[in-house]
């Protein structure tokens, strides 16, 4: 990932107004676990007019990291029209609204929408709403029996509210580490 960073941070010092780059520069700071670092360069990707819902999606769960739930659920709120509803489900439970994730992704459910994704993110919802009964029930849809305690341990281990940052690197598997933050010299200028 340093490798991956160090291309992006010249490419967006090469040129400072590409939307797609300060993208690129997000994803590789996501990679590495610097979500402060994501969050900034994600947020200037959509100050130059990078609108499309992977950027903010990746926004989100940069802010959910860097223990920001409530800015990422205000991000999420100005693009869950164009977000898969598993997707939105999850990012809106992890910010801190588990009930609000529960109430999408059922809603999803309901529609038609009946995916392995979409049932396990119900199910990882339910327990970081410590619902660990429907938690269970759900995530045994695609789970096999055996392996349900073991997928029960491992939300459990993360599910505390303190615990935000390690419960996103999880996820999207990145290490744990402390995020400096963006470069000044990369920073947006007008």
């Amino acid at each position: 990932t340093n490798g991956a960073i160090d291309s992006a941070e010249a490419a967006v010092l090469a040129s400072p107004r590409d939307a797609g780059y300060r993208a690129v520069l997000g994803n590789a700071y996501l990679q590495a676990g610097r979500f402060e670092a994501a969050a900034t360069s994600y947020e200037d990707a959509r100050a130059l007019g990078d609108g499309s819902a992977r950027t903010a999606l990746s926004l989100a769960l940069a802010k959910i990291g860097g223990g920001k739930g409530d800015e990422a659920l205000t991000a999420l709120e100005l693009f869950d029209f164009e977000l898969e509803a598993g997707d939105l489900g999850l990012a809106v439970s992890l910010a801190g609204d588990p009930r609000g994730g529960i109430q999408i992704l059922t809603s999803a459910l309901r529609t038609g929408g009946s995916t392995a994704k979409l049932r396990q993110n119900l199910a990882y919802s339910y327990a970081l709403a410590g619902q660990w009964r429907e938690a269970r029930l759900m995530a045994a849809e695609d789970v096999p029996a055996d392996q349900v305690g073991k997928r029960m341990a491992q939300w459990a281990q993360t599910a505390r509210p303190d615990l935000v940052r390690h419960r996103v690197a999880a996820l999207i598997d990145v290490p744990v580490v402390a995020d400096p933050g963006q470069p000044q010299q990369l920073a947006l200028r007008n």
